[in-house]
C-alpha cells in the first residue's frame, strides 16, 4: 500500500508543532517565545507558517489574550500524541544507549532471590557489566511495600493479599514437604502418609509467615504439623532446631537450593499437594526503565525452567 503526502503534511516541522504547542500551553506569545528560547517574531512567524501550511486559524488573538479556535483545539490534541511519542521513543532510545550505566532493584523472598533471581543477575552481567543491581531479601508483605513506595523496580515471591491492586504475573509453584534427617524413618518412604506425621513432633516457623498461614489454612494436616508446639522466626533458625533434632520441619522445595539446607531430606505433600504461587511483582503506577524490563522478562522466561532438588515425583506441582 503506497502513503501520499500533501504539501501540508511534507512542510510541517517539528519546529512548527512545538511552537504550537508551547502558545497553546502557556496562552501567551511571550510567554511561550521565553519558554522555547526564541523571539517572539521568530515564534509568530513559525505559528503563521503553521496556519499557511494548514489553511487553517489556530489562534483568536486580541491585544490582550490568546486563545485557542475550534480548529486549534481539535489539533492540539494531535500535536500532544504526536509530541508524547516522539518524547517516549526519544526516551527510549537513551535508556537503551545507556544499559550499560543503568540501575535495577529487586527485593525477593530468600528463597526465591538464591534459586530465580541471582541466577539471572549472573546471566545478564556478562552482557551488562556495568549495570548497578541491588537486592533486597525480606518478607512478602515487606517486599510489596518496597514496590509500592517505588523503593524497588519490582518484587518476586510468594502471593501476598496487599497485591491485590498490582500489576502480577505468575512464575512458578513451589511444592511444600516435610525436612528432616535423612536417616529418618519418613524418608524411606515414596510418598507422605498424613496419619504417620501425627506423632511426630514439628518445628513451625511464626505467625506471621506466608508458609504458617498456609498451613493452618490446611484442616486436612494433622494438628502437630498445623499447631506446632516451637516455632521459628525463619527458615534458617529452623534448619537448626531440625538439625538438633527438635522436629521435622516444613518448608517450600526452593529452599532446599540453599546451602545450608542440602544436608536435610524433603518430602512433598501429596494428598493434598500444597504449593505456593511464586509470583513477580510491579506497580501500574510506573513503568519499568529498560535495565528493570531486561530483568523482568529475564525472570518470567527463566522461571519455567528452574530446578528444584530434591522434589521427588510423588510431587504433582
Amino acid at each position: 500500500m503506497s502513503v501520499y503526502l500533501n504539501n501540508a503534511t511534507r512542510n510541517v516541522t517539528l519546529r512548527h508543532l512545538r511552537a504550537f504547542h508551547a502558545v497553546a500551553q502557556h496562552g501567551s506569545f511571550v510567554a511561550a517565545a521565553r519558554a522555547l528560547f526564541v523571539t517572539q517574531s521568530a515564534l509568530s512567524g513559525s505559528i503563521r507558517q503553521l496556519e499557511e501550511l494548514l489553511g487553517v486559524r489556530l489562534f483568536d488573538r486580541t491585544t490582550r489574550t490568546t486563545g485557542l479556535t475550534d480548529a486549534g483545539r481539535i489539533f492540539l490534541e494531535e500535536v500532544r500524541i504526536v509530541l508524547g511519542t516522539l518524547e517516549q521513543g526519544v526516551r527510549k532510545m537513551q535508556e537503551l544507549s545507556s544499559l550499560n550505566e543503568g540501575r535495577v532493584a529487586i527485593a525477593a523472598a530468600p528463597s526465591v532471590l538464591a534459586a530465580l533471581v541471582l541466577p539471572c543477575v549472573q546471566a545478564l552481567q556478562g552482557r551488562y557489566p556495568n549495570l548497578r543491581v541491588t537486592l533486597r531479601e525480606d518478607s512478602a508483605d515487606a517486599i510489596i511495600r518496597y514496590v509500592r513506595e517505588g523503593a524497588v523496580d519490582f518484587g518476586v515471591g510468594g502471593w501476598h493479599p496487599s497485591a491485590a491492586d498490582m500489576d502480577v504475573k505468575p512464575l512458578l509453584k513451589d511444592p511444600l514437604g516435610v525436612v528432616g534427617p535423612a536417616s529418618h524413618p519418613l524418608f524411606a518412604k515414596k510418598a507422605l502418609n498424613l496419619a504417620d506425621l501425627a506423632h511426630e513432633a514439628f518445628v513451625g516457623l511464626t505467625r506471621d509467615t506466608a508458609i504458617s498461614q498456609m498451613l493452618a489454612e490446611e484442616t486436612s494436616l494433622p494438628e502437630s504439623v498445623r499447631e506446632p508446639t516451637l516455632r521459628v522466626s525463619n527458615p534458617w533458625l529452623m534448619q537448626q532446631a531440625v538439625g538438633s533434632g527438635l522436629g521435622l520441619g516444613v518448608l517450600p522445595a526452593l529452599m532446599l537450593q540453599q546451602p545450608e539446607f542440602h544436608q536435610l531430606a524433603f518430602l512433598p505433600f501429596s494428598a493434598p499437594s500444597i504449593a505456593r504461587d511464586i509470583m513477580v511483582f510491579k506497580t501500574t503506577a510506573r513503568s519499568l526503565s529498560m535495565a528493570a524490563t531486561l530483568y523482568y522478562e529475564a525472570l518470567l522466561a527463566s522461571a519455567p525452567h528452574t530446578v528444584r532438588p530434591n522434589v521427588s515425583e510423588t510431587s504433582d506441582a
